[in-house]
């Protein structure tokens, strides 16, 4: 009897947790990161970018870059972007298919809290192809090359941006 109490309080603390952790964004991850980026369209993306739980950019906040695409493209482009912001601080990611001209699919991802994520970019694909650091403005820059795709990093200070798309 006395070790039933404990056995359910702790599924109940169990419950609890897995329902507060649901509920709670997700902090970007370079897995998290190319899992989306791996994405064939944007529907599929839109599935993988959700589960961060970080509220999605509108319409409206995507048309003047969306019209900017086109304008330069010549052809369509979907977009679909997500923000998380925290401690006065804002997070966000993009994931676009642009079709013409220009046509590529690419992702970026702009960060306030840039701490781990070269050195984790670099576990997943290996030492750079490029890397440059410049003391003096407190720029980092990483280049990596991988087959059709090109990732790179580029950090000033304390924001970050990584950039994944097609090799030129």
């Amino acid at each position: 009897m006395w070790m039933r109490i404990p056995v359910m309080s702790a599924i109940c603390v169990a419950y609890l947790n897995i329902g507060a952790a649901a509920a709670m964004p997700e902090n970007m991850t370079v897995d998290r990161l190319l899992a989306i980026c791996d994405a064939t369209d944007v529907q599929a993306a839109t599935v993988q970018g959700d589960k961060l739980g970080w509220q999605r950019l509108t319409d409206a906040e995507t048309e003047g870059w969306r019209t900017d695409v086109v304008g330069y493209n010549g052809g369509s482009v979907e977009v679909v972007g997500w923000r998380r912001e925290s401690a006065g601080r804002t997070d966000s990611f993009s994931f676009w298919v642009a079709v013409g001209q220009n046509g590529h699919k690419a992702c970026t991802y702009s960060t306030a809290r840039p701490a781990g994520l070269l050195d984790a970019l670099s576990a997943r694909l290996g030492p750079p192809n490029t890397l440059d650091k410049e003391d003096s403005v407190e720029m980092i820059s990483a280049y990596w090359k991988q087959g059709a795709v090109e990732y790179s990093f580029t950090q000033i200070g304390s924001s970050a941006t990584i950039a994944v798309g097609p090799s030129r």
